[in-house]
């Protein structure tokens, strides 16, 4: 398994992805890929459906705000989208990652922790002082993948969240030293 992962790990995220810029034609595949993966991978119940409308409805509303990006990952192989995330302030010093999706294809190459590190400096060129993000503890690549960002994490109570009992997990990344 090691060698496998390596192998997997060995390219670039460039090599699979172009990160661009969020389009208001994206929006249909963002819905569609979160809510397909989280329906029926993950057993979320039609709930989950409407939060990614609202969430999306949201961000859209706020994409001109000065601290905003919204970035799709497109698969260089196909030219289709293949991830998303999107940032925004949630307070003047703190800004929040949504909808932070990569197709399990190109997991495990790096690409997520790209995203990542692309918002983590777009925030700090904005001033922020920490990127906020939640996620639940069964989601464990997630959850590795902030932790090794340098986020801190804090669980709290288990809950029934779109028909799932879970517990949610939100992380904080300090951008002040």
């Amino acid at each position: 398994m090691t060698n496998r992962v390596k192998s997997r790990n060995s390219a670039a995220p460039s090599a699979f992805v172009t990160l661009r810029e969020f389009r208001t034609a994206d929006r249909e595949w963002v819905a569609a890929a979160n809510i397909r993966h989280y329906t029926e991978v993950e057993g979320f119940d039609a709930s989950f459906s409407r939060a990614v409308g609202s969430a999306l409805d949201m961000l859209v509303a706020g994409r001109n705000d000065k601290g905003s990006k919204f970035l799709i990952a497109e698969r260089k192989d196909v030219s289709t989208p293949a991830g998303c995330i999107f940032f925004s302030a949630e307070t003047p010093e703190a800004g929040r990652i949504r909808l932070f999706y990569l197709e399990e294809a190109l997991r495990g190459r790096g690409v997520g922790k790209h995203m990542l590190d692309q918002i983590r400096d777009h925030a700090c060129r904005h001033a922020f002082k920490s990127i906020r993000v939640s996620t639940f503890d069964r989601h464990e690549a997630a959850c590795h993948l902030y932790r090794i960002a340098g986020f801190r994490s804090i669980e709290r109570d288990s809950a029934v969240a779109f028909g799932q009992n879970m517990r949610q997990i939100d992380f904080e990344l300090d951008l002040t030293g």
